[in-house]
């Protein structure tokens, strides 16, 4: 379970990074795929915590990496829907 969750933390970051590029080469587009990140993310996180907390004998090392690529994954979901929706982030 902590390498299913591990897995998805990977995929929310490859394509967090891919929509990240494509925003910035111009294609504003690829912005409206940001979501994809955080919903791949999320349960990465949640899978992660049950996996550590039910599993024979986990590995400490695959619980932080899951959690670490997880927790990643999110952040850059929600600072991509900041750039698709125009949320402001910083004071005027």
């Amino acid at each position: 379970m902590v390498r299913v969750a591990g897995g998805l933390g990977l995929a929310a970051c490859v394509i967090g990074l891919s929509i990240f590029l494509a925003g910035c080469g111009g294609y504003e587009g690829a912005l409206s795929l940001s979501a994809l990140p955080l919903v791949l993310g999320l349960p990465g996180i949640v899978l992660s915590i049950i996996g550590a907390a039910f599993q024979d004998n986990p590995e400490d090392t695959h619980v932080m990496g899951a959690l670490f690529s997880c927790i990643l994954g999110v952040i850059g979901g929600v600072v991509e829907m900041a750039a698709w929706l125009h949320w402001p982030v910083f004071a005027k």
